[in-house]
């Protein structure tokens, strides 16, 4: 899954690189509507819990008709009408946080870390709800690029029934996570290779005709839509009270107490529904914090003022912390935007 994380935002020396960033940082929502409909397709966004600002950043890269990207909005959303007269359709396969997909007016399935779902919106209705946590590498196709793949490949014409079918498929060690895993080492080793060249025609062709034979499997053999992977509530009040407090560092007992759990049940929710502790995902929110601040702040801020009003005492400490997270000192990103 590394590869499949450092996708679009690190070189391959491993260092920090924006070669496929259109979107930095943007907390616009108009300006993050923008740049999604031209990646993805026109639809509505909204966000959940009360509004607040996104945290949006936006990486893509074009691998013959299909879009590569690697996007968030950092806070929670619900997404819905997206255009079936741009005939296309997507696949999202969830990084980190929890997706719950929609259609035909209920709750259909759930994905989680290393699961994918996959739909065609020209040909059928679809609409998500996304947790504060949630990061997808989404690949947006065309409909008529992968009807003449299908056509070539089998033959005939595909079942027009096919179309409709939405499904959930991946995992962490499934095949369509290797195949993604082996496309982002291309994307990171050969960028130009795989924008401009045969590889990237390759890759295409590989990537179409994997979700084909799934679509194919699910025409035959239709499975049947589960729930089971959004977050439970102590971990949304956990990760809630983590956003709100960030910035004072709260403790394990504080987050077991606003979640009304106890600290082990807590302790044993976000390892399976987050795949880290609770404390990791405060450290994570407070140095996610600093780089917010850092990248945006004005001529002559010190990154010390920035990380002594977070709370870290020691700057050795944090300056390490950083540079392991992001893979830069903190003076690298001090207004880079």
């Amino acid at each position: 899954m590394e590869a499949i994380r450092q996708v679009l935002i690190t070189d391959a020396t491993g260092a920090p690189s924006t070669r496929h960033r259109l979107m930095a940082a943007s907390a616009d929502w108009d300006e993050v509507q923008h740049w999604c409909r031209q990646v993805y397709m026109p639809y509505n966004v909204a966000p959940m819990g009360g509004v607040r600002k996104p945290q949006s950043i936006l990486d893509a890269i074009q691998i013959g008709h299909m879009t590569l990207s690697r996007f968030s909005y950092g806070v929670p959303v619900h997404l819905t009408e997206f255009s079936s007269d741009a005939g296309c359709g997507m696949v999202l396969t969830t990084l980190r946080g929890a997706i719950r997909h929609w259609s035909g007016g209920r709750a259909y399935a759930d994905t989680g870390v290393g699961e994918a779902f996959a739909v065609d919106n020209s040909r059928t209705h679809y609409w998500l709800d996304a947790d504060a946590q949630h990061l997808q590498l989404n690949l947006t196709f065309q409909h008529d690029a992968m009807a003449g793949l299908y056509e070539r490949w089998f033959g005939r014409p595909a079942d027009e029934r096919m179309w409709a079918c939405k499904f959930r498929f991946g995992g962490a060690q499934s095949s369509w996570i290797h195949l993604l895993s082996y496309v982002c080492r291309c994307i990171t080793e050969m960028p130009d290779a795989v924008e401009n060249g045969p590889l990237g025609r390759h890759l295409e062709e590989m990537i179409g005709l994997h979700l084909l034979t799934l679509w194919r499997e699910q025409l035959e053999r239709p499975q049947a839509p589960t729930l089971h992977r959004m977050a439970p509530r102590q971990v949304l009040l956990a990760e809630q009270h983590i956003r709100d407090h960030a910035r004072e560092a709260p403790t394990l007992s504080e987050l077991a107490r606003c979640a009304g759990v106890s600290v082990r049940t807590l302790n044993a929710a976000f390892r399976e529904y987050r795949q880290c502790t609770p404390m990791q995902a405060v450290r994570e929110a407070r140095l996610n914090g600093v780089r917010a601040e850092l990248l945006a702040a004005p001529e002559g801020t010190r990154v010390r003022d920035v990380a002594e009003a977070w709370g870290y005492a020691h700057l050795g400490m944090f300056a390490a912390s950083y540079r392991a997270r992001f893979g830069e000192p903190p003076s690298a990103s001090l207004g880079r935007f």
